[in-house]
């Protein structure tokens, strides 16, 4: 009865230390399985969110230079203003319609005189910003711009040491819309202002077609066109058109002269000297 009893006790331990030991394994195992998913998983995390960082992350482009724009109205003084258009009956000038003035503004003045002359001055400022975070207002600016001299056909800048090209004919200046004025319209004729650019015999050694200029802001550019008066009678007209920028700003000049009626075509220097005068001083306006 004893040894019976004795063999059934030592039966019963190997089989509940095999099972403790069979836990302890697998125990072990799962704490092992543990700690090599959860550093797998770390690791996974790190190295998707440094991925993703450098990857996906942007620098944002820096601002503009200027954040706000000069009172239009006011940009030009009064003396420049008596001089650029004379005689008119007010010189308080004429705001343009804008419907944000952080980001564009305008003004313009017009006189006509008793024996028939008439004068007339329009500017624009507009403050460029870019939607995009990489490209500055500056970038985006510099396309408005170069846009601009494009579709004037603006010849570009020598370049150092090279030779000048002739001066461009009155033939390839461009018109108000952009469109070389003597080139084909869309009648087969030609358009108005076969003459722009051109100047008296006094004038002949300067360049007074359409060119880039290179002391007004970052760049510039100018041209006129010129419209006959028809016939001998009524007016010739000139009208000019200086663009810069600056910065972010890219600021429009239009200036218009028209003689008194079978007068003399006013001429391209004396308009054109005009329209840098008032682009200096909306330079120095826009940077103040």
């Amino acid at each position: 009865m004893r040894q019976g009893l004795r063999t059934a006790h030592s039966t019963r331990r190997p089989q509940a230390a095999l099972g403790a030991l069979a836990l302890a394994v697998a125990l072990g195992g799962l704490g092992t399985l543990s700690a090599c998913t959860g550093g797998g998983s770390d690791d996974a995390d790190g190295d998707g969110k440094s991925s993703l960082t450098t990857d996906q992350s942007v620098s944002p482009a820096p601002p503009g230079k200027y954040k706000t724009l000069p009172q239009p109205c006011i940009a030009v003084d009064l003396d420049t203003l008596k001089a650029v258009v004379p005689g008119a009956k007010d010189y308080a000038g004429t705001e343009s319609l804008t419907y944000d003035t952080d980001r564009r503004v305008g003004c313009s003045w017009h006189a006509k005189n008793a024996d028939g002359a008439d004068h007339a001055l329009t500017i624009d400022m507009e403050r460029v910003v870019s939607y995009d975070p990489a490209v500055s207002d500056e970038v985006e600016a510099k396309g408005d711009f170069d846009a601009q001299a494009a579709l004037a056909s603006i010849p570009p800048l020598p370049l150092p040491g090279s030779t000048p090209t002739t001066p461009p004919s009155a033939t390839t200046t461009p018109t108000a819309s952009g469109t070389p004025s003597g080139s084909p319209d869309s009648t087969g004729g030609t358009g108005a202002g076969d003459s722009a650019g051109t100047d008296s015999p006094g004038d002949s050694g300067q360049n007074w077609g359409p060119r880039r200029l290179t002391d007004v802001g970052n760049a510039a550019f100018i041209y006129d066109t010129l419209t006959p008066a028809k016939g001998g009678k009524g007016v010739a007209r000139r009208d000019v058109t200086l663009v810069f920028r600056t910065a972010n700003v890219v600021v429009s000049i239009r200036y218009a002269a028209a003689s008194a009626p079978a007068g003399d075509a006013p001429q391209s220097s004396d308009v054109q000297q005009s329209a840098q005068k008032v682009a200096k001083q909306l330079e120095r306006k826009v940077e103040s």
